[in-house]
């Protein structure tokens, strides 16, 4: 009867490893393999240790090298290459706490969750089944088909599509690169904000971007807040240019840029400068329009008026244009002299980059300094006029039209020199310079690589998916 009673037991623990096993009303673990098991009371608690087990829960199916079951708490515990199956990821890691009853896993070690195209590493990560919610608390790394993103911790929220990045974020794929100090972002919508620091490199369109805060979407829309910088690389690389401003905005169009700076806005680049409180910008027209406030600079020019607009031709300015009261002050290269010209509204010329024409009209106003044949002062004209022509050969004055005018002649005298038309305004210190310093990434590149080797069973996995030709 001994032996019958023995044999009796042995046979019941045998069902009971293949039956479902109540952990609470709602949640059962059903141990579907297990090569060994042992029950055993450690401080109390009875605890089944389960080696080489496949267990299921729900629509959760995971397999360990071993499980610890607490039977008398909805906990349970697998240690070694673990790999969990829902119908929405699967999750590789080194050691799992499990609350059945919260839906909440405790994930360490090596921890990778593959979601749709989307692959998640980190090494230590507190993911919750009902929620679809993941916390990365020692840093994360995500991959999908657009591009790579580390960051020192992160929260991925599937349902929501959406992530929330923080602590030297980065950002790269094969022509961008962007960083920051935290990022939120929805990959459904395309949107996403950059905040603290962030730096962008954009190789395709040879621009960079810098700044206090970033917001982008799917329409190609990025808009900077605070400290904007950008800087643009023509396309033969001839040319640089540099917009500083308190706020930018960028906007792609059927192939074409448009810009748009507000606040404080200074532009530089070899051939034009200019400083106002708003910019506009296209790249299918190549206009800069400079509102409120705005100077432009072109070699020794300096053109004010309410409202400026720079026509480019690549890298060279084609014409300017300046409406209302505007007047030009050129600084002759000889003497020093400054020549002035006001009128409502001017239209300057360039060819080859050097002014060829200009136009002033209506109430043209002409203050021109004279110089003789050594480059010497020589007097000054001054005169108004309902129009005046002045055409021009390599940036020298070679002739004037005038419609009716009244003006005067002056001989040479040391005064002349500080002789102003209403208006006057000089203001080189304002121009400004070229960057001193270029504007380069605060992070080492993105590693090519996981942060760790990848464990057994999810380089079995990637086997098992790769095509074979």
């Amino acid at each position: 009867m001994k032996a019958l009673s023995y044999i009796f037991f042995l046979l019941l623990f045998a069902i009971m490893a293949v039956i479902p096993v109540s952990m609470n009303a709602q949640n059962r673990i059903q141990i579907q393999r297990v090569a060994e098991a042992v029950v055993v009371t450690e401080d109390g608690e009875t605890i089944r240790k389960m080696y080489d087990v496949r267990l299921k829960t729900g629509n959760i199916e995971m397999i360990s090298d071993s499980a610890w079951q607490f039977m008398d708490r909805d906990e349970l515990r697998a240690y070694g290459n673990i790999q969990i199956e829902t119908p929405d990821e699967i999750i590789w890691s080194d050691t799992l706490y499990y609350y059945t009853n919260e839906e909440l896993s405790l994930l360490r070690g090596r921890v990778i969750i593959e979601q749709d195209s989307t692959t998640l590493f980190g090494e230590k990560v507190d993911y919750n089944f009902f929620t679809k919610v993941a916390f990365f608390e020692e840093g994360i790394r995500l991959e999908d088909e657009g591009g790579t993103l580390i960051a020192q911790k992160g929260e991925y929220y599937q349902i929501q599509d959406s992530a929330i990045f923080r602590g030297n974020v980065q950002l790269a794929d094969t022509a961008q690169y962007a960083e920051g100090d935290s990022l939120f972002i929805n990959r459904e919508s395309e949107y996403l904000q950059l905040h603290s620091n962030i730096f962008v490199v954009d190789s395709t369109n040879n621009g960079l971007l810098t700044g206090d805060y970033l917001e982008a979407d799917s329409t190609g829309r990025r808009f900077v807040d605070g400290n904007s910088y950008f800087r643009r690389i023509s396309a033969d690389t001839t040319d640089t240019t540099h917009i500083n401003s308190d706020e930018l905005l960028l906007v792609e169009q059927d192939s074409a840029d448009l810009i748009r700076s507000y606040g404080n806005v200074r532009v530089w680049s070899q051939n034009f400068s200019s400083v106002s409180d708003t910019l506009k910008y296209g790249s299918s027209t190549e206009i800069f329009e400079l509102i409120s406030n705005p100077i432009a600079w072109h070699k020794n020019i300096q053109l004010n008026g309410p409202y400026i607009s720079v026509q480019m031709d690549s890298s060279e300015v084609k014409q300017l244009t300046a409406f209302t009261k505007t007047i030009s002050i050129q600084e002759d290269s000889a003497t020093g002299r400054l020549h002035q010209i006001k009128g409502d509204t001017l239209i300057a010329d360039f060819e080859d980059g050097d002014i060829s024409r200009i136009k002033l009209f209506p109430n043209s106003q002409v203050l021109y300094h004279t110089k003789n044949e050594q480059d010497e002062p020589d007097g000054a004209v001054e005169y108004t006029s309902p129009q005046t022509v002045m055409h021009f050969r390599n940036g020298e004055l070679m002739r004037v039209v005038a419609g009716k005018n009244q003006g005067y002649f002056f001989e040479e005298a040391e005064d002349l020199k500080d002789r102003r038309l209403d208006g006057f305004t000089w203001n080189p210190e304002r121009r400004p310079t070229r960057p001193e310093s270029e504007a380069v990434p605060r992070f080492s590149p993105v590693p090519t690589e996981p942060p760790f080797v990848l464990p057994r069973r999810y380089l079995e996995h990637i086997m098992e998916i790769i095509p074979v030709n």
